[in-house]
């Protein structure tokens, strides 16, 4: 979230933090997968074969530490191999076109660093607690934090920003008739949109279940959200434009683990586009992390592949995030493929048509050929309808007492909530029997 907190309300926070009993504190990380999901999964074998004792998870750390300093230097730009004159033509070329708050070396920098100092001080509290448990890669977001620990918006009201192009994009992609055309369109919305969603370091209040969301657009689309399970978080969604050219609807799940310094987002679900003469594309979710969460810039980088699919056209897109093979190109870099492929044969590599690169904090080109500028493309508003129902994140009591700064109520409306959300899911349980 950029904006918003001031240094005296970083203060109280992290007093409010600091104020957390150990009751608490426990109850609400007491719900952490325990399962063990490092990956120096031979260590701890080899050592007890050779009769020495197991490393302890600090151990661990150190080692992860000293394996991944060749990544670290790379990522700070430190290399013995210079970058070609391809790289460095591609750093110049995202660097000329860069939103203000993207990190030097890619993705999003937080922008006032007293979230820096909030996230920190909570995640003080999740290691005195957790230690060597909550580094294995246990999802965080099931887990029902104290009311300090969050920001004064829900998972869905973060989500809803997803739309913040689609007025830009959708409408020509569904005006053509070409298929191509109609691709480069829908890939050029949602890579605009990342950023959109980027740079919340303060963690989002997790909905209900059966909590909604309204939203009116400045275009007039309206997006419908609401909250469809609990345990593991999934939110559905359907945005309706004007005339219903066009529908998206998805759904998304995700989870969160901890590695050395980072924060690993697992990002599943499904987004379909659908237009009015019948085509549709479908898309996934990439792959998020957040640097340097303990020390250093904080930073949200994606980092993986991304894909969207035309069936019916026997056409995909695919994205791959983060310069991997590049030399001192800032992570936010992609490119890509437009290619025909079978639909049977997925794994199989197809046959190109269209190529695509860009930076996800910046600029999205097809063939050299621009669809996404930042410089010159603006956000659609947004806004909430006069009428909306009753289960409404914006109607939250816990989340508005927090948005006033009353901690205690905020905490008190928090518990209550939980307290009837588990009540009713063993009414469930009790008549279907546990999932």
């Amino acid at each position: 979230m950029r904006g918003g907190v001031s240094t005296l309300d970083a203060d109280e926070i992290c007093k409010a933090v600091d104020a957390v009993d150990d009751q608490m504190a426990q109850m609400a990380l007491s719900e952490l997968p325990q399962d063990d999901e490092y990956d120096e999964e031979d260590d701890d074998e080899a050592l007890e074969a050779a009769g020495k004792k197991k490393r302890g998870w600090l151990g661990k750390v150190g080692k992860g530490l000293y394996r991944r300093a060749g990544s670290m230097a790379k990522a700070v730009g430190i290399s013995a191999e210079a970058p070609s004159k391809e790289d460095d033509d591609i750093r110049g070329m995202v660097m000329a076109c860069r939103a203000p708050y993207a990190a030097a070396n890619g993705g999003v920098a937080i922008q006032n660093p007293e979230h820096a100092k909030v996230c920190r001080s909570v995640l003080t509290i999740m290691i005195s607690q957790m230690g060597r448990n909550l580094l294995k890669g246990g999802n965080v977001m099931n887990v029902s934090f104290p009311i300090q620990c969050c920001q004064p918006k829900t998972i869905l009201e973060i989500g809803a920003a997803m739309g913040g192009f689609t007025h830009l994009f959708l409408p020509r992609a569904a005006a053509t008739t070409d298929p191509v055309e109609r691709m480069k369109n829908v890939v050029s919305a949602f890579v605009a949109a990342m950023t959109l969603t980027s740079g919340n370091f303060l963690k989002p209040l997790n909905p209900i279940l059966g909590e909604t969301l309204q939203v009116d657009y400045g275009d007039g689309s309206k997006l419908y959200m609401e909250q469809t399970c609990h345990h593991p978080p999934v939110s559905a969604f359907c945005l309706i434009s004007p005339g219903a050219d066009y529908t998206v609807t998805g759904h998304q799940t995700f989870n969160v683990g901890f590695g050395y310094n980072k924060m690993f987002i697992t990002n599943k679900g499904v987004r379909i586009v659908t237009f009015k003469d019948g085509g549709s594309i479908s898309l996934d979710f990439p792959p998020d992390r957040w640097c340097n969460v303990f020390w250093g810039e904080m930073v949200h980088e994606t980092i993986g592949t991304q894909s969207f699919w035309d069936e019916k056209n026997k056409i995909r897109c695919r994205l791959q995030f983060g310069a991997e093979n590049r030399k001192n190109v800032p992570s936010d870099w992609f490119e890509g493929v437009i290619e025909k492929y079978d639909p049977a044969k997925p794994d199989e590599e197809g046959q190109a048509i269209s190529n695509v690169e860009g930076s996800w904090v910046g600029f999205c080109d097809f063939d050299k050929v621009r669809y996404w500028d930042m410089r010159t493309t603006e956000k659609v508003a947004m806004s909430a309808p006069r009428n909306t129902l009753p289960s409404d994140s914006r109607k939250r009591a816990d989340r508005n007492f927090l948005e006033a700064k009353d901690i205690k109520k905020a905490q008190s409306e928090k518990v209550r909530m939980e307290e009837q959300q588990r009540h009713e899911r063993k009414l469930r349980e009790a008549v279907h029997g546990k999932n």
